[in-house]
């Protein structure tokens, strides 16, 4: 399945360098909506990021794959001109992002009115009601991937930590902070958490066995799991979900290990010292890795309703911010040594082998 990939965005760059997608799918063409300013890029190998559908090279791929992606400011018409346009020269169609029952009924009779092949690979993950309101007792060691917004390299840090694990032989089960990851490996995180008819006390105990039955089916070395969300508001305009995942998640489970994501911002050592506390007392879990991501949102769209506009910062910029941190606070630059030091700190449970 040679696959055009609508709407690209950063994160997918993500799935790209680290993920291991599901056998058959093979990256051709990216095209990403004008106006996101990622054309005239390229990604992977050397694959061209494109913003008009006009330019695709529809001889090089068989299959229009439409993904999900943190970005909101994509309508319907914008999906249905690249899907018409994957359609007239005859391209199976594979859905993984959400979309509204009109469009997905629209895109289904156009596939069928033409005899294109229309999967949805997207994955439902059902709440349950049960008798069974106890928590159970997770015995693989957690790692929790927590942040302070969108676009803090959190997927990033959880795909490059299975990565990282899988190369030194443990098995690590993912779930991760975004939805419709299936398609490079990883459970998404379960569709009933976005529930609103499940109330709180439902959905803590639904994750805690949600988590357990991972458990007992893939027999994991480590579980990694993503937060969604940011764990507070970060203005007034943008609640960020108020952080009600990362309550839930960590009313569900016990983390054994503790990472959290931040905007590449000046800190200072008494932020840092804050921000240990806040989580201690919320969650009742100790930070112990920060990450600085390489972007900033920008402020004005802090102060205004709608989609937060983000800076983008290389490396190098990043690493000049973090130099006088403390010694835990780690960027893209040190994913490794931040590797290194979840096995050394994972090291000291009983239950997991250093290899």
């Amino acid at each position: 399945m040679r696959a055009l990939v609508y709407p690209y965005d950063e994160n997918f760059e993500t799935f790209i360098n680290y993920g291991d997608f599901i056998e058959g799918i093979e990256i051709a063409e990216v095209l990403s909506p004008i106006g996101w300013g990622l054309q005239n890029k390229t990604i992977g190998e050397n694959i061209p990021i494109k913003a008009n559908v006009n330019d695709i090279d529809w001889k090089q791929i068989d299959t229009l794959l439409l993904i999900d992606t943190i970005r909101l400011n994509l309508n319907s018409d914008d999906i249905l001109e690249v899907v018409k346009a994957a359609v007239k020269n005859i391209k199976n169609v594979v859905l993984n992002r959400d979309i509204d029952e009109k469009l997905y009924s629209y895109i289904l009779d156009i596939c069928e009115n033409e005899k294109i092949r229309f999967m949805d690979v997207r994955m439902q993950t059902q709440w349950q009601a049960s008798n069974d309101n106890q928590l159970k007792s997770i015995h693989t060691p957690i790692i929790t991937v927590a942040s302070m917004g969108e676009c803090c390299n959190k997927l990033e840090v959880q795909m490059y930590l299975k990565k990282y694990l899988n190369r030194l032989e443990y098995k690590v089960c993912v779930v991760s902070s975004r939805k419709n990851t299936e398609i490079v490996g990883l459970h998404s995180f379960p569709s009933f958490m976005y529930n609103n008819q499940i109330n709180e006390s439902e959905k803590i105990i639904g994750f805690n066995h949600y988590i357990k039955k991972l458990e007992v089916e893939e027999n994991p070395d480590i579980i990694l799991i993503g937060i969604p969300g940011s764990i507070m508001p970060i203005s007034e305009k943008h609640s960020e979900f108020f952080g009600v995942f990362a309550f839930e998640v960590f009313n569900a489970i016990q983390s054994d290990m503790f990472l959290f994501c931040i905007h590449n911002n000046i800190y200072t050592n008494e932020y840092f010292e804050e921000l240990q506390k806040l989580c201690k007392y919320r969650f009742q879990s100790d930070i112990d890795a920060i990450i600085v991501s390489n972007y900033l949102y920008d402020s004005l769209s802090l102060q205004t309703e709608g989609n937060l506009k983000y800076l983008s910062f290389d490396d190098e910029e990043v690493n000049k911010n973090i130099a006088s941190y403390p010694d835990n606070v780690y960027s893209r630059a040190t994913y490794e040594k931040l590797a290194e030091n979840v096995i050394a700190t994972l090291s000291e449970y009983a239950d997991f082998q250093v290899m």
